[in-house]
């Protein structure tokens, strides 16, 4: 009987765990929404390549970024470009220059926390790149992060940073 103990528990054990990829689809069945929180710096850039802007999804997001569980991060071209034109009046219009490269990474503001890569991926519409990250704990309960963001269009490079505060779980 006791030979037979450890058996009956490895089958127990294997019969009541789900696939990682199961949990999380079953945990997660709504929709993130992407969205400009209050804790930003700013939520649209304007620059010479264009405007653009910066949106964050979470689980359990409401106005800071929590640590140690993952988020996205929504980069987002508005598909204009501000010119002057001759009599300087500044003109706005639309554009179908894509963009080659996105890189950005994240650094704590007041506190260095190393540099946090990000990786973003072209979205499912045209102009919007994704990212997903997530930020190591803290010894304070907020902290004020700083997301670096470059962007590439053919020959011309434009970097930007937007602030956001964190909340430690």
């Amino acid at each position: 009987m006791l030979k037979q103990l450890p058996l009956f528990g490895l089958l127990l054990l294997l019969t009541a765990c789900k696939p990682v990829s199961e949990q999380n689809s079953s945990s997660n069945h709504s929709v993130l929404v992407s969205q400009c929180i209050e804790s930003q710096s700013r939520c649209e850039v304007s620059t010479e390549l264009g405007i653009f802007s910066i949106k964050f999804s979470q689980n359990q997001l409401s106005d800071k970024v929590k640590t140690e569980l993952p988020f996205v991060i929504e980069l987002s071209q508005l598909a204009q470009i501000t010119t002057p034109n001759k009599s300087n009046q500044t003109t706005t219009k639309s554009t179908k220059q894509s963009i080659t490269n996105v890189s950005a990474y994240l650094e704590g503001k007041d506190m260095f926390m190393g540099k946090v890569p990000l990786f973003f991926e072209q979205g499912a519409n045209e102009g919007t790149y994704i990212a997903q990250s997530l930020l190591a704990s803290c010894s304070e309960d907020q902290m004020v992060w700083r997301l670096w963001v470059t962007i590439e269009r053919g020959e011309k490079t434009k970097t930007f940073f937007v602030d956001f505060t964190s909340q430690r779980l």
